[in-house]
């Protein structure tokens, strides 16, 4: 079910940047952009806000570029930022809307995965974060592909996402950890890449809330052409299993345990739909509409499943084909 959250308005054109960014962004960023983003902090917990995009597309002119979710975590000595959107612009925006909680700087930022709607907003910080959290492979993907990234997002919204700089993360998880920040103990958790290579989530245990980047989508269809499923499978369990009361996850409404639940049911589907296929000797193309059917009962709640299907569904196809033979 869908948590009823307290929602904060802040002034109606607060995520408006028709101003030099220049000014605020570092040297070397002088230009100038002019976007309504639509930004409404949710309060999640005492501690945790959300910053949840309306959008259940990908990056284009209408969203400016902002089309994932990103959340706060206001701790005694400043904020934990879980990532920070598509762009330098958005990022500024977010920024804007954390000071309408907090006067705290952003000292740390967790980027959850490597896919650039989720950390090319990091250089919006830089006059005051210290430190950025990412697993070993996003920090590499990052550093390796952001420029891709850049261009791919200044294309695909008419020039309105510009040119961000690539702030990459400088403290690298490569195991379970704890991150303490101030009076905070954050768990961070990888997913074993079961969404994308390298997945970082964060589990707040006193708050009982789970920040989870794209390994939870709630209600838009889950993206699955950059991770492996078998993995997928195997963490959503051990999500549910903390019992959270509110998930902010990378796509969609904030949700709870059941958003896990109801992901984990699709997800299963999926799978057991392709390998029965795969047992009947269809190929990917040949088995699409009987996986289609197989899914009907999700795509109410998960909107774009079609499409996502008929352009995930070779991926899907290859891995559970691996493990079938």
């Amino acid at each position: 079910m869908k948590r009823m959250l307290k929602q904060i308005k802040i002034p109606k054109r607060i995520g408006k940047l028709a101003i030099s960014v220049g000014l605020l962004a570092g040297p070397g960023l002088a230009c100038v952009f002019a976007f309504d983003y639509p930004m409404r902090v949710e309060k999640v917990s005492e501690r945790v806000f959300a910053l949840i995009t309306p959008s259940r597309e990908l990056p284009n002119p209408e969203n400016g570029g902002w089309n994932s979710n990103m959340a706060f975590v206001v701790a005694k000595d400043g904020v934990l930022l879980f990532d920070s959107g598509s762009s330098e612009a958005i990022g500024l925006a977010a920024k804007n809307a954390i000071r309408s909680i907090t006067d705290k700087p952003v000292r740390w930022i967790v980027n959850s995965h490597a896919h650039g709607d989720h950390w090319l907003g990091n250089a919006a910080f830089s006059d005051t974060v210290e430190t950025i959290i990412a697993s070993a492979p996003v920090a590499e993907l990052i550093a390796n592909d952001g420029a891709r990234w850049v261009a791919l997002f200044n294309d695909m919204t008419g020039g309105i996402t510009q040119r961000s700089e690539i702030k990459t993360p400088n403290k690298i998880i490569n195991k379970d950890d704890i991150l303490s920040i101030s009076n905070l103990n954050v768990e961070l958790i990888l997913s074993g890449g079961g969404h994308s290579p390298g997945d970082l989530m964060a589990w707040l245990p006193e708050e009982r809330v789970l920040l989870s980047g794209d390994v939870i989508y709630s209600d838009r269809m889950p993206s699955t052409n950059a991770g492996d499923l078998a993995r997928w499978l195997e963490i959503l369990p051990r999500l549910e299993a903390l019992d959270p009361i509110a998930v902010v996850p990378g796509h969609g409404s904030v949700t709870d345990k059941e958003g896990i639940t109801q992901l984990l049911s699709l997800l299963n589907a999926l799978w057991q739909s392709v390998e029965e296929g795969i047992e009947k000797g269809l190929s990917d193309f040949e088995m699409l509409p009987t996986v289609s059917k197989a899914l009907e009962p999700f795509k109410s709640r998960y909107p774009g499943l079609e499409e996502k299907l008929r352009r995930d569904l070779s991926h899907v196809y290859l891995q559970i084909e691996a493990t079938t033979f």
